[in-house]
C-alpha cells in the first residue's frame, strides 16, 4: 500500500516512527560522544529502527538540512551540534 491510500491515521503512525528514529539516532551519535562514521549510524539506524538506506539518506539530509548535524564528505564523520543536542531533550 502506498502512502496515497494510507489512512491519515496510518501515515500520522508512520510520522512518528519516523520522529522517534530520528530523535534515536541523534541520542545514540551523542552516546557515542557526538562523532561517528556515517555507516555506523546507518548501522544503527538499521539495526535499532529497521531503517533503510533511502529512508536513512531522508533522515540525514533532515539532520544536516536543520543544522541538527554537521557532516563532513571527505571522511564521512557526522558530528553532533548543539541544535542536535537540543533536539534530543524534547519530548515526542
Amino acid at each position: 500500500m502506498d502512502q496515497n491510500t494510507q489512512s491519515p491515521e496510518a501515515l500520522e503512525k508512520q510520522k512518528q516512527f519516523f520522529e522517534r528514529a530520528r530523535k534515536g539516532v541523534l541520542q545514540y551519535l551523542n552516546d557515542q560522544g557526538g562523532k561517528l562514521n556515517m555507516s555506523e549510524l546507518h548501522d544503527y539506524s538499521m539495526k535499532k529502527f529497521l531503517i533503510q538506506h533511502q529512508r536513512f539518506s531522508i533522515m540525514m539530509e533532515s539532520f544536516v538540512g536543520e543544522g541538527l548535524v554537521e557532516f563532513d564528505s571527505m571522511t564521512q564523520d557526522t558530528m553532533l551540534t548543539d541544535a542536535g543536542r537540543t533536539f534530543i531533550q524534547k519530548v515526542l
